[in-house]
């Protein structure tokens, strides 16, 4: 037998890859310079810029804001304006957050701008191009708390679930999720201080929807109404007992929020190892106490399995496959829709259906019996065998030529590490719901060599500060443009 090394199967793999991969027929229009010049100057310097949590910003291309004070003191470098922006809508300042930003395209340098920036010191600087907040982006919001304190409450539009209130407070650190790791509805790569938090929200309510949806399980949120810890204003958190307390001067007004009470989901799993979908034609097989990997279409709550089949015997998304988790322990989305199967793995309280007319990635694995019956013991069509025949001749001479190039490249110098190895970031959104396992693990591997790569900060000099009792920006009525700081 033949031991292949991890290069030489990574080559395999891309080999196969290429092998598999038909070429384009058709071509791109190919479109004026002029054209071109002006796409890509849209590229580097858009007309306007949403975040993807919701800040919207002003740009303004070619133009440097010099003389304001920076939220973050040093630059930082980033791949583009956009995710100069994106860092903006996500920095947690020491009493406010981020107002504007400059960036340079040569170096990527990525400068933050606090609330006395404004447009009265804008010059002419190409290369540079600056941002600021769209008006009321960063106005406080109704600070009372929503509910009286000590209170219990039901979370309107979600099945099951209260919550008590506990106003004028925050939960500590302790219930954060761990550095370099972030709940599921955050973008990936996940970022680190001060630049973990994403997720803004106009009321308590909105927040603790946020928590509901996300993976691991959340149990509890901080709510910051007034932004003094910058736009993204809604903290899940993982737990909350002991750990309330007054928040400090810096934090600004802060509502928590825990989640007391949760329906449970039935937990037995079918005695019949089919079922048919409530709409009678949709026919799944039942693997008790098995999980897979397969892609997610979406992830939703279910109270029980067989909900859970029928939401995906009616969803038009080509949905193939559903993973039920009894124990809530991933998150309160326990029901997953998948439109692709993988290996079947063993996990208990966890229940995996598939539709029967699926083939399983693995030929080891067959329905769960019920107590004192068996499996069918049917023989297998052959109709499969000439694909995999086919497929093993292709295989071999993609191995052989693999291993080819891989000693070839082996022999070669090393290739230089690019000056900025960290991905771009935002550049896809949300995306489909990530591979999921009531661990926390499936589905992680490939985000994991992320979690720590934070970005890398630039010492440089400081801008001189205009004085702390101007005027802050962004505070302004809706419809005025942005007012200039007196000369």
């Amino acid at each position: 037998m033949m031991i292949l090394s991890r290069q030489s199967l990574m080559a395999f793999v891309w080999a196969s890859a290429a092998l598999a991969t038909p070429f384009s027929h058709s071509m791109d229009p190919i479109f004026n310079s002029d054209l071109e010049v002006r796409q890509e100057a849209n590229m580097t310097c858009p007309d306007s810029y949403t975040s993807e949590n919701g800040l919207e910003f002003t740009t303004y291309c070619e133009q440097n804001n010099p003389f304001n004070a920076d939220a973050q003191p040093a630059a930082f470098q980033t791949d583009s304006m956009q995710d100069c922006m994106e860092y903006c809508s996500r920095y947690r300042g020491n009493g406010e957050g981020c107002f504007g930003v400059v960036w340079t395209n040569v170096a990527g340098h990525c400068w933050l701008r606090n609330s006395t920036t404004s447009t009265a010191n804008l010059e002419p600087n190409t290369g540079c191009y600056s941002a600021l907040i769209k008006n009321d982006g960063m106005k406080p919001l109704d600070t009372a708390c929503p509910n009286t304190d000590l209170s219990d409450n039901s979370l309107p539009g979600v099945e099951g679930i209260r919550y008590r209130t506990y106003c004028g407070k925050v939960i500590g650190s302790e219930y954060n999720m761990p550095s370099g790791s972030c709940f599921s509805g955050i973008p990936k790569p996940c970022w680190n201080a001060p630049y973990q938090g994403f997720f803004h929200a106009k009321t308590l309510e909105e927040c603790l929807k946020i928590c509901v949806d996300q993976h691991p399980l959340c149990m509890a949120v901080s709510w910051n109404p007034d932004l003094s810890t910058g736009f993204a204003n809604c903290f899940p958190k993982t737990g909350y007992v002991n750990y309330l307390s007054d928040p400090s001067a810096k934090l600004g007004i802060i509502h928590s929020a825990a989640i007391t009470t949760v329906e449970t989901p039935d937990t037995e799993c079918p005695s019949d190892n089919t079922y048919t979908a409530a709409q009678g034609k949709t026919s799944f097989d039942i693997h008790c106490g098995k999980a897979n990997t397969g892609a997610n279409i979406t992830i939703i709550h279910s109270q029980n399995v067989t909900a859970c089949m029928d939401a995906c015997a009616a969803s038009d998304q080509k949905c193939v496959g559903v993973l039920f988790d009894s124990t809530l322990a991933g998150g309160y989305n326990n029901c997953c829709l998948q439109n692709t199967t993988s290996v079947i793995v063993d996990q208990a309280s966890v229940t995996y259906a598939v539709l029967s007319t699926q083939p399983l990635a693995s030929s080891s694995t067959s329905p769960s019996a019920s107590p004192g019956t068996s499996p069918s013991s049917s023989p297998p069509s052959k109709a499969w065998i000439a694909g995999p025949v086919i497929g093993g001749i292709v295989a071999f001479l993609a191995l052989s030529f693999a291993i080819f190039w891989w000693r070839n490249r082996k022999a070669s110098k090393a290739v230089g590490i690019e000056k900025d190895g960290r991905p771009l970031a935002h550049t896809t959104g949300h995306g489909l719901a990530p591979s999921y396992s009531p661990d926390g693990h499936a589905g992680d591997a490939q985000q994991q060599k992320y979690y720590n790569n934070v970005p890398t900060e630039l010492e440089t000099e400081h801008m001189s500060e205009l004085p702390t009792n101007t005027t802050k920006y962004a505070h302004t009525a809706t419809g005025t443009v942005p007012q200039e700081l007196p000369a």
